[in-house]
This record gives C-alpha cells, structure tokens and sequence, in this order.
C-alpha cells in the first residue's frame, strides 16, 4: 500500500538521511516526565568519531500552505528543549526569504526543488516503511490485548529521544524482551514481531552508545562500574538512583521500631533483586571500546532488517551485529535461535543493505560524501555506498545552484 502524501515524503527525507550515514527514525514521540510533548517527524543521530555525537531533528510538511516561517521558530524551540545538534525543515516553501530566514536561525532548510530532485532519485519502496509495518502489527487481532504491541514500540522510540542513555537503554531492552518473548510464543506472527524485536534492539543499541558516550576517556575498570550503575540503576552519572536509595534506607532504619533490621532486610531483599539483572553481561562485553565502538554500524543494520521487504530472519548481517545482537539476548534472557544471531547455511538470504557511516565531512557541516571510503577514528575502513572513485548519486543540498541560498546541512 502507498504512503499518504505526508507519510511518503517524511520517508523519503528517511532515506536521503540514511544514505548520508545517519540512523533514523521516524514519528518519534518526545515526552517530559511521561507527558507527551510533541511528535517528531524524525529524529536522526550519527556517531562521527569516538568522541562526537550528533542528534537532529527534521520537521516534514507537505501541504500547499505549509506555513515554513511558522516551523522553522517552532522546530528551533524544539532544538533548544532538546538540547539537538541540528535542526531541519523539510518543506514544500521554496522562497528565497524563507531560506533566508532559515539561515539566520541556523536552521537548515530542504527546500521543493530539492526534494524534488530527491523523489527522482531515492527508492522508498525498496523496504517497509512506518505504515506498512504498523499494518503488519494490526494484522494480529490481540496485539493490543498482549500489551499492546504499537504503544510498547513507541516507547522505545520515545525513550531514546526524551531520557539519557542508560534509562533509555532499559526501555528499549524492555521492549526486546517482550518482542523476543513472542517471537518464541506467537507463532503465527512471528515474522512481526521478529521485525519489532530487531528495531527495539537498535534502538537499544543507539541509547546504550549515548550512555558511553562520557566514558570515551575511562580506563576498563571505570567504563566496567558504569555500566553497571547504568544498567541496573539507569544512572546517567550522577549517583541520583543510589543516593534515594540510601536516604530512604536510612529513613526506615531511623523513623521506625526495629528500623535497623528491617533496613537491613529490605537491603539485602533489594541486593537479590539487582542481582537478577544480570548487568555483568552488558558491562563484560561493551566496556571494551573495540566492541562498543560497532554499536551505532549495528542500530543502522539492525533497522534495516527490521524494515526490509524480505525475511527478516535471513537478512544478512555482520558479525558485529549478530554478537552485540546475541549479548542482548542473552542479557534478556531470550533464546539465541530465535533471533537471527547464527549465519544459516540453507536457502540463499537477503541481501544486506548498504550501510555507510558518516563522513567525515559532516562532521565539518558539509553532508556531501566526496570518496567511497573513510577512516574512522579508531583506523577501521568504513565502506560508503559508492565503489571507489565515484560519488553518491544524490546531491546534497549544497550542490544545488548558487542562486537557491541552500545551506549545507549537517
């Protein structure tokens, strides 16, 4: 089924970003203290290096008043509430003065003639988009009695846009759970909630590479301790979860008859349930940098096999997805041959999508891709979707004429 008109081009500005390296995610809801703020119509993060991050976010209007001048104030408020690296406005508004105006809030624009161009050259039906697979969901007439699989989903989207890291990271394995769990129990819907499974975990994947982000200078032993804190307590640094803990301990133990021992015995009770979180898994394999370092490669891949066309379950993956992919299963406690973990020698699999990373021209503010390969800063080759020598198919919006006032965007 066809995308609405609003639908198709916020996933074609999906596309066009994720060619450029980034993960994207589309109709993310934003929440403040579990009050629903806002919807953005994409959410996008890249890891440029080991030490840079970038988040952004892109508000998608396509309508014959899109009313451009009122979004870009509303989409740089909403950059300043959210503390983003960029902000974007896709729309249908192609006036000189209103890139103008863009420019002088450093908000960048994609403009009609751009996305026009782009509708020529990107493919979106090349894989499910948001649509299609929300209609995989509600083919199963108990997904909202089972928990209800679209607001579980969206949590996990919205946790990685409104939390730090580590509480992030929690809600998103949450949702793995429960999708791994029905992968082995719902089999008549199997291929779907494999397809959710996959996207919780890389969602899980781009949280859990936020929350190590202020580990990037750690030694092992510091990076082991906060993972740990993080995932048991979701501690985002500052001892917060801990220190409440303790105060109300103390509380118990003072304001009580008998307080000491009851303290003692709800300490003890809490000391067995962390136990059972089984953070060790988590902590033994990302505190080293040689493998955290493939987390955001394996969000991309990830979402990729979530939305693919195929089966999900013979999309091809590489071994660093399929290992940080079995950590989070076994951390889960979800069974590894539900997942798609172990390379199957049968019926040949999908083919895997292209996934480059970010040039390092973006990290310079310019998105357009220049070789067909980098080097990241940790000396690994990253391939680009290009063979060596040629550039990418798609201009950036700075390639467009000189007269069109386009800025570059990330």
């Amino acid at each position: 089924m066809a995308p609405g008109k609003g639908p198709a081009l916020e996933e074609l500005v999906r596309a066009y970003f994720a060619r450029q390296g980034f993960f994207a995610l589309r109709s993310v809801p934003f929440q403040y203290e579990e009050n629903d703020v806002t919807d953005l119509d994409s959410w996008l993060y890249a890891r440029q290096s080991a030490t840079t991050r970038v988040r952004a976010i892109v508000d998608v209007k396509n309508k014959k008043s899109p009313k451009a001048f009122e979004r870009v104030l509303w989409v740089k408020g909403l950059q300043t509430v959210m503390k983003c690296d960029r902000a974007i406005v896709a729309t249908t508004d192609s006036s000189p003065s209103l890139l103008r105006f863009a420019q002088s809030q450093n908000i960048a624009v994609l403009s009609k003639d751009f996305l026009d161009k782009l509708a020529k050259k990107l493919d979106i039906d090349e894989r499910l988009t948001l649509e299609e697979l929300a209609d995989l969901i509600q083919q199963n007439p108990g997904h909202k009695q089972d928990g209800d699989w679209l607001r579980i989903l969206g949590d996990a989207k919205s946790a990685v846009a409104s939390l730090p890291g580590f509480p992030a990271f929690n809600r998103a394995m949450f949702a793995f759970r429960f999708f791994g769990e029905r992968v082995e129990v719902r089999v008549q819907h199997r291929e779907v909630a494999l397809r959710c499974a996959l996207l919780s975990a890389a969602i899980a994947c781009v949280a859990l590479d936020i929350g190590l982000e202020r580990f990037v200078f750690s030694d092992v032993v510091n990076r082991h301790e906060g993972l740990i804190n993080g995932v048991i307590f979701g501690d985002s640094g500052d001892g917060r979860v801990q220190a409440s803990i303790q105060t109300a301990l103390e509380a118990l133990s003072e304001g009580m008859q008998n307080g000491k021992a009851i303290a003692a015995q709800a300490r003890q009770q809490l000391g067995r349930r962390l136990e059972g979180v089984r953070a060790e898994v988590v902590a033994e394999y990302f505190m080293r940098e040689v493998h955290a370092q493939h987390l955001f490669s394996a969000a991309r891949e990830l979402e990729a096999a979530a939305h693919t066309s195929g089966d999900p379950k013979r999309f091809v993956m590489s071994l660093e997805t399929r290992s940080i992919l079995g950590v989070f299963a076994d951390f889960i406690g979800v069974k590894r041959s539900s997942l798609p973990i172990a390379v199957d020698g049968g019926a040949p699999a999908q083919p895997r999508a292209s996934i480059s990373a970010p040039s390092n021209d973006a990290a310079a503010d310019q998105p357009r891709r220049t070789e067909a390969s980098e080097k990241a800063s940790d000396g690994k080759t990253v391939a680009s979707n290009n063979r060596p020598g040629e550039e990418s198919s798609v201009e950036s919006p700075a390639e467009q004429s000189s007269d069109s006032n386009q800025r570059p965007l990330l």
